[in-house]
């Protein structure tokens, strides 16, 4: 740290870091903020976007918490026309349309986040082993669609109501792909990464969990996308509660499930140990997605109206993504932190010229929030100039 910074003692962590209003280091704020909670939880000050509540619902800093702040807004109109698509192709009535939407239009948005967030590369993932989780997870969504798809049909026809038998496979029948949508994650993690950071995690878990959906989605619903283009039979409230559950529920609650996962399983925290971190993150992960896709099991068997079934489903895809900012905003806060170079660097988020520390002095996001690439990237164009 250069001898021209003014520096003070962090109230939280002890360490000597710049002035400002976040400790470099920790990442608690340096002065008391009324209604902040804890300072390990730091509620009023999300570690990945300048000026968010860690309780905000909002979907683009959840989901997306790679992204420069200047493509925030652009994945909110993304996200926006992506539902006014799916509820126009159902008002339309529209059949082949709505389910080729459904399966492909959130996954053809996160893979335009992959590329606009550049996490790729010899500083981030390489595309090897992005190519070989979103194989791994297409392939596993097939054959489990293509497996279950039988016994879901059957379970109906022969029963009709609430049998023991329906909510076995009711219940069997998600949880099963629950599981199965995780593997990819595990199998990339064996694979002993030679970077582990959270947020790695996060994209290689939501990128398992949503190929492994749009694979399963597209299968089950094939026979509606060959059927007929255009469907009068049934009522447009159909249509819109497919479109809700299938375009947009049912995607939104696998990527931040599967993010929460993968986040865990590459989550460090120095001088804990390998058992320690599974049982304080692996574990809760593992029990929160088997709890929620039992939970949706039991809706899509029970006997309610469409729209209460799909008001259920939108309602967890909320808890999902909130359960999901909160896993990602404590893994950046506490995760093994890089050594400090005080060297001076362009925040990725607040544009402001910070000491390169953990966290940015001034807004407090995380440097880890942003791809190594533009970690870089920054450090080489501070050094030039």
């Amino acid at each position: 740290m250069t001898a021209s910074i003014p520096t003070t003692t962090c109230r939280v962590c002890g360490t000597e870091v710049p002035v400002g209003a976040f400790c470099g280091f920790c990442g608690a704020q340096l002065a008391p903020q009324r209604g902040n909670g804890p300072d390990w939880l730091r509620v009023r000050a999300y570690s990945a976007a300048d000026g968010e509540n860690v309780l905000r619902l909002s979907l683009v800093s959840s989901l997306f918490p790679h992204l420069p702040h200047r493509s925030r807004s652009t994945f909110r109109w993304g996200l926006a026309a992506l539902i006014i698509v799916l509820v126009v192709f159902a008002l339309l009535r529209w059949q082949a349309p709505l389910v080729a939407m459904c399966a492909l239009g959130f996954p053809v948005l996160f893979l335009i986040y992959i590329e606009e967030s550049d996490v790729y590369g010899d500083d981030d993932l390489p595309v090897s082993t992005m190519l070989l989780t979103a194989v791994l997870g297409a392939a596993l969504g097939v054959a489990w669609a293509w497996w279950t798809g039988p016994i879901v049909a059957r379970s109906y026809v022969a029963f009709g109501g609430l049998t023991s038998d329906r909510v076995l496979s009711g219940l069997g029948i998600p949880l099963g792909g629950a599981v199965l949508m995780l593997v990819p994650a595990v199998v990339v993690r064996l694979l002993r990464p030679r970077n582990l950071e959270s947020l790695d995690g996060f994209l290689i878990g939501s990128l398992s969990a949503v190929s492994f959906t749009a694979a399963g989605t597209l299968v089950r619903l094939t026979p509606q996308l060959v059927l007929r283009f255009y469907d009068t039979g049934q009522p447009v409230n159909v249509f819109l509660v497919e479109a809700g559950i299938q375009g947009v529920a049912v995607p939104l609650t696998a990527a931040a499930l599967g993010g929460m996962f993968g986040s865990a399983l590459w989550y460090t925290l120095q001088g804990e140990r390998r058992r320690q971190r599974f049982a304080a993150a692996v574990v809760p992960a593992i029990v929160l997605i088997l709890a929620v896709y039992a939970l949706l099991g039991l809706i899509d068997i029970a006997t309610m109206r469409q729209e209460f079934q799909l008001a259920l489903h939108l309602l967890i895809a909320a808890v999902a993504v909130l359960a999901l900012r909160i896993g990602l905003h404590l893994a950046l806060l506490k995760e093994t932190r890089e050594e400090m170079r005080g060297e001076p660097i362009l925040c990725a988020e607040c544009r402001h010229v910070v000491p390169d520390m953990a966290f940015c002095p001034n807004c407090g996001v995380a440097m880890r929030a942003a791809s190594r690439t533009s970690r870089t990237t920054r450090r080489l164009t501070t050094e030039t100039t």
